[in-house]
């Protein structure tokens, strides 16, 4: 009998909410144990890049 995986411990699950679904994509980032921290860091720090260039053209 196979063991179910957490949504959140896959890497392509977690990729394709982030893209459609970021506030669960976000948590499923936050939740993985899969994916590596240099990973996690990487996509939270494109993630703040692109919400401070959004605010900076929605305020201009």
């Amino acid at each position: 009998m196979k063991t179910k995986v957490k949504w959140y411990n896959d890497p392509q699950m977690v990729g394709t909410l982030l893209l459609f679904w970021p506030p669960v994509g976000i948590y499923g980032l936050y939740k993985s144990e899969t994916i590596k921290p240099k990973w996690k860091i990487v996509a939270y720090g494109t993630l703040a890049l692109v919400c401070m260039l959004l605010a900076t053209f929605f305020l201009i």
